[in-house]
């Protein structure tokens, strides 16, 4: 099966690399518009012109999602553009490794401001174009974390765990205007940020980032990490028209580790 997203218009946020770059691509091959939303500049510019390099439709949307304006002038420069916004994906969130006890309520406070609020308000903002045309595909990305927990990391899973709660109940409001909602909850996928996240716990014990990763992928039933492309060929599923049966649902991609 093929998805066609032909003439649609996906907003991709944390776009510059790793997921959020993948799902963008994937939907750009689809027939879609991608228009990719990050912080950094250069890392949009150069997933752009990749994307337009393969034949695809995509634009640059530099912006800090932490900042509360934020939401709404991506919205409002979108619907300038291009007149509609069909599919948003909720991608972009930050790390922050710690033990409890040692943990600082500023890190708290700054994940949350972009796992969480921003996710809110981003939705919240591109849903009303969304409620007038009676249409629309809303993709969270969550994590395994946010059901099972994962130690030194409370964070972040505790905000994913507040992604699944806000997807069901989004989902619920707007299942009868041809709006679904759903997240996809990955597991160590290959991206710079596990990579990154990984380091940060292996140097609480005293490993290496290698040692840390390879201990990962021993304890998963498929002994390997989750590629970023496996994420974007479920999120744009997501977006087509056959999947309109499926809303307030968390996905696992996880290679079996929750079961």
């Amino acid at each position: 099966m093929k998805v066609d997203l032909s003439g649609q218009v996906v907003v991709v946020t944390g776009a510059g690399r790793g997921i959020g770059k993948e799902i963008a691509s994937v939907a750009a091959g689809a027939g879609a518009t991608s228009v990719l939303v990050a912080r950094t500049a250069a890392q949009l510019d150069a997933a752009v012109a990749q994307i337009e390099q393969e034949g695809g439709k995509a634009w640059a949307l530099p912006a800090d999602l932490a900042e509360p304006e934020a939401a709404a002038r991506v919205v409002a420069a979108v619907i300038e553009r291009h007149g509609q916004i069909d599919v948003l994906v909720n991608n972009a969130a930050t790390n922050y490794v710690a033990n409890l006890v040692m943990a600082k309520d500023e890190g708290w406070r700054r994940l949350y401001e972009l796992n969480v609020f921003a996710v809110m308000r981003l939705t919240q903002a591109a849903i009303k174009p969304m409620i007038r045309r009676k249409r629309g595909r809303i993709v969270n990305i969550g994590s395994v974390s946010g059901e099972l927990g994962a130690a030194y990391n409370s964070a972040y899973a505790s905000s994913k765990a507040a992604i699944d709660g806000f997807t069901r109940s989004v989902a619920k409001e707007v299942a009868k205007l041809g709006i679904t909602v759903n997240s996809i909850r990955p597991w160590h996928v290959d991206t710079e940020l596990v990579h990154e996240a990984m380091a940060a716990r292996a140097k609480l014990f005293g490993k290496t980032a290698e040692d840390y990763i390879a201990m990962i992928i021993a304890e998963s039933p498929q002994q390997r990490l989750i590629t970023a492309r496996e994420i974007a060929a479920l999120a744009v599923f997501l977006m087509s028209e056959d999947a309109r049966g499926i809303t307030g649902q968390a996905l696992n991609v996880c290679g079996g580790y929750a079961m």
